[in-house]
């Protein structure tokens, strides 16, 4: 289990810290009326696709409680194995691939987008939640359907698209699906696919059904898809929504991306929370449709899940015994682990 072997004995795959999800703190929350507003994105391109999941029940039939980080689940729907350019990583527990109807449906959609637009991209899909939401083994959140783990499109040394894997990626969008970790032979070195991932996020962005609240990623991965997003000459209105919903936390997620969606508007009736920060466009939203925002209290999960510090997993991975390549990737990742934001307002 190449790279996932590295990054479960470094930092619980990517996902241990129960603190990065929890939005800005009290002190640092932006006055929403204080800033202008993003414009609403732009109306679907001609290229969206069938419904790959129009089988599934209406959005009532789930119903997501609580908040991502003390959350629940009723009626949840799990992504298929596989489905139009998309695919659960079956390395994961097959447990975890339950969300909320809206969840689910905007992943799939967003993949066959990518799939039409630029042949034989594959989507793969980490953790999502288990079908009753609540605790999740290595996850702060991911606890009421509507947080999921989407690796990056990946090329390979000769520019062609290769079925990702959870490889942290340095500033030149490069890293290494490292095999045994106490040998240099094996090791494949991997790309950062700027193009598809873009076009990915850009489709959930796009998505009415279901609108996209956060998602965390590392700095200098962020600011490559912004330039890959003026290179396609997007739409202003989705590339000021993604400057907006993006931040880096406590850990970087330098290997995937976490994206997070808003309660549903019949969800905020039954109980839903949205954890901050509230931003404009989201309080008109719910406004014209006569709803009241509702917020999650700040407060530690009553449950948490077991987790790895990271000074326990560097004692795990030095009892490996590691290659020196990988202790030498391991020590130019410092760089960037920590990276601040550059004083944008939703994120602290």
């Amino acid at each position: 289990m190449r790279t996932t072997r590295l990054l479960g004995l470094l930092w619980t795959l990517g996902c241990s810290a129960t603190t990065h999800d929890a939005g800005p703190t009290a002190a640092t929350t932006p006055v929403p009326i204080a800033l202008p507003p993003s414009p609403p994105p732009a109306a679907s391109a001609p290229d969206a696709p069938s419904d790959p999941l129009a089988t599934l029940p209406p959005s009532t039939h789930s119903t997501s409680i609580g908040s991502s980080t003390n959350g629940r689940l009723e009626g949840a729907v799990p992504l298929p194995a596989r489905g139009p350019g998309f695919v659960y990583n079956e390395r994961r527990s097959q447990e975890a691939r339950f969300g909320t109807v809206e969840t689910i449906r905007a992943i799939a959609r967003a993949a066959e987008v990518v799939s039409r637009a630029i042949p034989d991209s594959l989507l793969v899909v980490n953790d999502i939640g288990l079908e009753q939401g609540g605790r999740i083994a290595h996850h702060g959140s991911h606890r009421a359907g509507r947080d999921a783990d989407i690796l990056f499109y990946l090329l390979d040394d000769a520019g062609r698209p290769m079925r990702s894997v959870g490889a942290p990626l340095d500033q030149e969008g490069v890293g290494f699906d490292f095999g045994d970790l106490a040998r240099g032979d094996d090791d494949v070195r991997v790309h950062f696919d700027a193009r598809r991932t873009w076009r990915f996020v850009q489709a959930l962005l796009d998505d009415p059904e279901a609108e996209v609240q956060r998602i965390f990623v590392v700095e200098h991965l962020r600011a490559r898809l912004l330039a890959e997003a003026e290179r396609q000459k997007a739409p202003a209105a989705i590339v000021a929504r993604f400057a907006d919903v993006t931040c880096q936390p406590g850990y970087p997620h330098d290997d995937h991306l976490h994206v997070r969606w808003f309660c549903s508007v019949e969800d905020l009736a039954r109980g839903c929370e949205d954890l901050p920060p509230l931003y404009p466009w989201r309080a008109a939203a719910l406004a014209d449709a006569g709803v009241a925002p509702v917020l999650a209290q700040r407060t530690r999960s009553e449950d948490p899940a077991p987790v790895t510090t990271e000074a326990e997993a560097r004692r795990n991975v030095a009892r490996q015994k590691p290659h020196p390549d990988v202790l030498a990737f391991l020590a130019r990742r410092r760089a960037w682990e920590k990276a601040p934001h550059p004083g944008r307002p939703y994120c602290r």
